[in-house]
């Protein structure tokens, strides 16, 4: 008989990230906001339509751009890029409301 006994008892450990996290659970988190994330592109995606639309109308009526309309495009896409790089897993940034809005 060997004197060396195996203590079944004992969990075995799980492996860590380097923030200390189970990385199973960590991708289940991330699946968790690129779910939530999705669900915010969609609503992005018909907020550029509409604000496509507001645009188009305004230089209908003004011949003009509306400069806040503009602004306010180039952010939503900007927003959107960030996201699409997040879902990608091209990025670790979360886009807006947890990092700046561009």
């Amino acid at each position: 008989m060997s004197d060396v006994t195996n203590d079944q008892s004992q969990p075995t450990p799980q492996p860590q990230s380097a923030e200390g996290r189970d990385p199973r659970k960590a991708v289940w988190f991330r699946g968790l906001w690129m779910l939530v994330l999705l669900i915010l592109f969609s609503v992005a995606q018909t907020l550029l339509v509409i604000t496509a639309v507001l645009q188009f109308a305004w230089m209908l009526f003004t011949r003009k751009h509306n400069e806040n309309i503009a602004d306010f495009g180039e952010k939503l896409g900007n927003w959107m890029a960030m996201n699409a790089r997040f879902q990608a897993v091209s990025g670790e940034e979360k886009p807006f409301p947890w990092s700046e809005w561009k």
